[in-house]
């Protein structure tokens, strides 16, 4: 199929050289959220933008992605039971291209899944399916561990996740315990219990959020283009230390402050009180 008239054609190649310009090297390890069409029209589709992360990364290198299913338990629809080889990532074709190939590793947690090819991609996801959704000893971690860039391919800092992370690390009060649906070994539905689950809302799922503009003065954010896709990045550790500060100065600064917001104003106060009083360690 060739592309509309109106647009150009992205390659494999083209894509490559755009992420070295961006600032990606060998080894590195990237944390991709991704918008397929944002970038134009790619001769390859999904696969072909993979392969250039991967070119540029290299053998040392590791290309993570969310493959979130919220396969919550009051969802009720047919066949929404959680199965790391089967179910669809609901957050773009670049992440449920990703990881439903031969040499990519999927972690087994039922809502919040991700998955990585590369260095040491078997080791970041292990263990998923036994933490909580984000915690201090999930892959959430392990990417900001091993010090992963985080990347935002034509989509904006919304749909930034490891700021959930950082929620459940710092045990703010408002996090969720839920329920999810999975296949247990037979294949039947059960339902297991989800801790610290990210329900409610969030100051940060709106353009110009307070999180967005501190870590805009703070310097840290890459801008870029690859293919037609305006293109972010940030260094996770360091975006971690700006967003602790910053929560240890404004307590509510994930949360909006939106009037009649019912959640955020049920848990800002608690949330205050909270870090006042305990200020905890990442």
């Amino acid at each position: 199929m060739s592309p509309p008239q109106d647009r150009s054609t992205v390659t494999q190649e083209s894509l490559a050289r755009d992420l070295s310009r961006l600032g990606l090297s060998p080894g590195d390890v990237v944390f991709l959220h991704s918008s397929l069409k944002s970038l134009g029209w790619v001769e390859g589709g999904p696969d072909a933008v993979i392969d250039a992360f991967l070119d540029v990364l290299g053998t040392e290198g590791l290309v993570v992605v969310p493959t979130l299913t919220m396969c919550f338990a009051h969802d009720g629809r047919a066949g929404s039971s959680f199965d790391p080889k089967e179910t669809p990532s609901r957050v773009g074709k670049i992440t449920d291209t990703l990881w439903r190939r031969p040499n990519a590793y999927r972690s087994a947690h039922p809502t919040h899944s991700i998955a990585a090819i590369g260095h040491r991609a078997e080791a970041l996801v292990a263990g998923h399916d036994k933490t909580s959704t984000f915690g201090k000893e999930s892959p959430y971690r392990r990417y900001v561990d091993w010090g992963a860039k985080i990347l935002f391919l034509g989509v904006d800092l919304r749909c930034n996740t490891t700021l959930h992370a950082i929620e459940d690390w710092l045990d703010l009060p408002y996090l969720q315990v839920e329920k999810a649906i999975v296949k247990d070994p037979s294949g039947a539905p059960q339902i297991v219990e989800v801790t610290k689950s990210p329900s409610g809302d969030r100051d940060f799922y709106r353009r110009d959020s307070k999180v967005e503009r501190l870590l805009t003065q703070a310097g840290i954010i890459r801008r870029g283009k690859v293919g037609a896709a305006d293109t972010l990045w940030m260094p996770s550790q360091e975006m971690v230390e700006v967003v602790v500060k910053g929560i240890y100065e404004k307590p509510a600064l994930l949360l909006c402050d939106r009037e009649g917001c019912e959640f955020c104003d049920r848990y800002r106060q608690p949330t205050i009180d909270h870090v006042r009083k305990s200020r905890p360690q990442v």
